[in-house]
């Protein structure tokens, strides 16, 4: 029996990448357990038009493509999703992302399928799912016993999803072999970090080699063409990076947005300096720094670019405490999340088709 299982998800310059590829990362290890256990599986993902190039220019991409009507309101989308899921029979549908209110996923809750969600903070009321995924280190106490009272929780650190190429350990350098100070913002970058960061630097007279990463929807790339070809700043700009693990994988110091990044950065051993651009990422954030392999710098309401430079500056210059964060990172468990869920969504889909 064929099991076809939808995602409902979306990336853009304003709301960035990091859904779309936690979905792609669970869609990964779904198709490679089932390549494993040999079973038939199916993987679309149903997405708006803004959507559809980011996914194709990635490297690792799995899964067909359901592009929305352009002109379908979200009021209208259940029902569309709904007949859609009735056509291709459908086992699961996989919602990601904060445009999916309450009364979304209430109206959605009533279409025949297994109902899954991702969740970042569990402040949205009801959730009216089978399954939650949330990989933060303090999921576990977020009372989902109240807003999803019948669902499968792969909730906690064991569940972090990670893309394949985290799970290569010869992208993992030793300590000793790193030398790269990185710098990235994100898939978007939609506040535009990336260049007043270096811009602060630059005023600083900063002198270390930089390697710049920005992602397939980031809007300011001839922007930051024209600032780095006047810039006395030593810059190499890796643009629709897709090599994230390796570059991670050889960083002394990583300046990032906070996010999904910060599994990854933790995964790869690379102490970090995170900046907390959005308030679904403080949860997860706080959690981390608590871990003392990063630190953390508030910049919801505001940028506090010469602050980030400042701690940037600081702790590029004490190698001693940053091999002490890369220590504190490596001692921390690292788990295979990514194959956790898909265990459970099968299991789950199992038990639908008896």
């Amino acid at each position: 029996m064929l099991n076809t299982l939808l995602f409902r998800v979306d990336a853009n310059a304003s709301m960035g990448m990091g859904h779309l590829l936690r979905c792609l990362a669970l869609a990964q290890a779904l198709v490679k357990k089932s390549e494993q256990e040999q079973t038939s599986l199916k993987i679309v993902f149903a997405v708006k038009a803004d959507t559809v190039s980011l996914c194709k220019q990635r490297k690792d991409w799995c899964g067909e493509l359901f592009v929305l009507p352009e002109q379908l309101p979200q009021a209208d989308e259940p029902a569309y999703l709904a007949a859609y899921c009735e056509r291709q029979q459908v086992a699961a549908l996989i919602l990601d992302g904060y445009q999916f209110d309450t009364q979304y996923r209430q109206t959605l809750s009533y279409i025949a399928v297994k109902h899954i969600i991702f969740d970042d903070n569990n402040d949205s009321g009801p959730l009216f799912a089978d399954l939650v995924i949330n990989g933060a280190s303090n999921a576990q106490q977020l009372a989902y016993a109240v807003s999803a009272p019948q669902a499968v929780l792969c909730v906690g650190s064991a569940y972090r999803l990670l893309r394949q190429e985290f799970n290569y350990p010869h992208y993992k350098l030793e300590w000793y072999l790193r030398s790269k100070l990185t710098l990235v913002m994100g898939g978007s970058d939609p506040r535009n970090f990336s260049i007043k960061i270096l811009r602060q630097l630059e005023q600083q007279g900063f002198r270390a080699k930089i390697t710049l990463a920005t992602g397939g929807a980031y809007a300011h790339v001839d922007e930051l063409k024209q600032f780095l070809s006047q810039s006395a700043l030593h810059v190499e700009h890796l643009q629709n990076c897709q090599t994230m693990a390796e570059l991670f994988g050889q960083s002394l110091l990583v300046v990032s947005a906070a996010g999904g990044s910060q599994f990854e950065l933790q995964a790869m051993n690379s102490p970090a300096l995170l900046l907390v651009i959005a308030d679904n990422q403080r949860n997860a954030t706080l959690q981390a720094a608590k871990q003392a392999w990063c630190e953390a710098i508030n910049c919801i309401t505001e940028d506090n670019i010469e602050l980030i430079c400042e701690r940037l500056t600081d702790l590029w210059s004490k190698h001693q405490q940053l091999e002490l964060m890369h220590d504190n990172c490596k001692s921390l468990p690292q788990h295979d999340g990514a194959s956790k869920v898909a265990d459970c969504i099968l299991q789950l889909i199992s038990q639908r088709s008896k």
